[in-house]
């Protein structure tokens, strides 16, 4: 039978490294995908909102046309759309990225580093994330609001640990020339050089519903639809190409994959709510670990290089469904 043909969507993706440097002594939370994705969303409220909308931005009194913070943390569907189906909301343009160190006490003078992916036309906001990144550090991070500096802002070329340097502390300015943006549509021959033995790393809780159920174990054809359905709706909203591909032979040549060595397990995760009159404590737990994967088909390696980038299943805003694809050693 032949291998199902395949195009990922053209969508830009940008990634940056942020680099915190914490000026007094600090125990910040395990995994900090809730404390980074919230304070940056409070910082870019300050920055870009009037104070009557802090906090309340589905009421804003100003009722902006276009608005930053609303545009990054609330985006919302065009009225009447059905592309969502039982979606409650549209995808954000962004991706946080923690340390998956799980350090909790850090020292003046410490450290702290995070990726932030921006997707499509979201890259277009990468002066706000800026800005917002070295008010939040200045506001003061975790439950103890513990002062910090931005220190620098790379930006990372796709598959590099070392970047471009487009902002410094003291700086005015940021660099945005020459930006090294990589376009989702030039993984799928990377993904045919790739060998069809891999090892796949769930390197943050994976979270993904099959037959109306959290997975247990790596479900390989839940992973490729959760990520196709991620890249459509991604691609809607943030991309210039339609993307009209029917991603089904490629969920079905998925099935053929078989899983090794699978030491993956559930972890469970706590986070609480700040939003005004909404706090609570949630827990989103997810499969971490790895798996050896055999017969890998191409267009299966190409779904999985996507989610690599972009993250898969529920809660990636926060920083899960981070998964890492490599060949076997």
């Amino acid at each position: 039978m032949a291998e199902p043909e395949l195009t990922l969507p053209a969508l830009n993706v940008l990634r940056i490294r942020v680099t915190l440097r914490l000026t007094a002594p600090a125990r910040l939370p395990p995994f900090k995908g809730a404390l980074l994705r919230g304070g940056l969303g409070y910082a870019l409220q300050r920055i870009s909102c009037p104070q009557q909308c802090w906090g309340q931005s589905n009421t804003c009194p100003a009722a902006l046309p276009h608005c930053v913070y609303r545009d990054l943390f609330e985006p919302t569907p065009p009225p009447n759309s059905e592309f969502l189906h039982d979606l409650r909301d549209a995808p954000r343009p962004f991706v946080i990225e923690p340390p998956l160190d799980q350090r909790r006490m850090y020292q003046a003078g410490d450290l702290l580093e995070t990726n932030m992916l921006l997707f499509g036309r979201g890259i277009d906001f990468l002066p706000f994330v800026a800005l917002a990144f070295a008010d939040f550090a200045q506001a003061g991070l975790g439950r103890y609001q513990t002062a910090a500096r931005l220190e620098r802002i790379e930006a990372l070329p796709y598959g590099q640990l070392l970047g471009m340097t487009i902002h410094r502390d003291g700086d005015d300015d940021l660099s945005l020339s020459e930006l090294p943006v990589f376009n989702l549509s030039e993984l799928t021959p990377i993904a045919h050089r790739l060998p069809s033995d891999l090892r796949l790393a769930l390197r943050t809780p994976l979270r993904i519903k099959t037959r109306g159920e959290l997975m247990q174990k790596p479900a390989i054809p839940a992973i490729v639809q959760a990520t196709a359905w991620r890249l459509q709706a991604l691609n809607h909203f943030y991309g210039n190409v339609p993307w009209e591909v029917d991603y089904r032979p490629a969920i079905a040549a998925a099935q053929q994959v078989t899983v090794e060595d699978d030491t993956t397990r559930w972890v469970d995760w706590e986070r609480s709510s700040t939003r005004p009159g909404k706090r609570q404590s949630m827990v989103l737990g997810g499969l971490v670990g790895a798996a050896t994967l055999r017969n890998v088909p191409p267009v299966v390696r190409a779904f999985l290089l996507a989610a690599s980038l972009v993250h898969t299943g529920k809660s990636c805003v926060f920083g899960h469904g981070w998964i890492e694809v490599r060949s076997l050693r």
